[in-house]
């Protein structure tokens, strides 16, 4: 093997170890800022209590909404995991110089992965509804209008 062919396998060798780790630190980083310094139980507190404001809540349904929060959580997490290993994966396909049909693939993949993320949401505001009496579906209904820009981040909310 020639010196320079040996140079330029392990320059593409460093590259993609390099672009691994930077993506696993932003990997980590992002998880970290989701989580933030709180427990579990108290992300996402603010869009919690004004849905069981709203819907006057008993205790009851109280109980049975934090399981589906719980639920609603584990099915986000793993998804966006999924998302985040098909993105490496796709940007992976720089250093070994994939065909298109290839890197399309995993295109398609990342986007039925986000339609997944979208369906679980709705389910998760169907079991809402479905946890509310038929004296609080119409209030439900109304609070629809408004279920984007709750759950938006911190400093999208109000914004259209």
């Amino acid at each position: 093997m020639q010196k320079s062919t040996f140079i330029s396998i392990l320059a593409v060798g460093l590259l993609v170890s390099n672009l691994l780790l930077v993506g696993f630190i932003m990997y980590n980083n992002t998880l970290q800022k989701q989580e933030g310094n709180h427990p579990p139980q108290q992300r996402h507190e603010g869009p919690r209590n004004i849905i069981i404001e709203r819907l006057n809540f008993s205790e009851e349904q109280v109980a049975k909404y934090d399981e589906l929060i719980q639920w609603h959580r584990g099915e986000i997490r793993r998804t966006d995991h999924k998302i985040m290993e098909l993105k490496n994966e796709l940007y992976n396909t720089l250093g070994d110089n994939a065909d298109s049909n290839t890197k399309a693939s995993i295109i398609v993949a990342i986007g039925n992965t986000q339609q997944e993320i979208e369906r679980i949401h709705y389910k998760h505001f169907e079991d809402i509804k479905d946890l509310c009496t038929d004296l609080q579906k119409p209030t439900f209904d109304a609070l629809t209008k408004e279920i984007a820009s709750l759950f938006a981040p911190p400093h999208k909310r109000g914004k259209k």
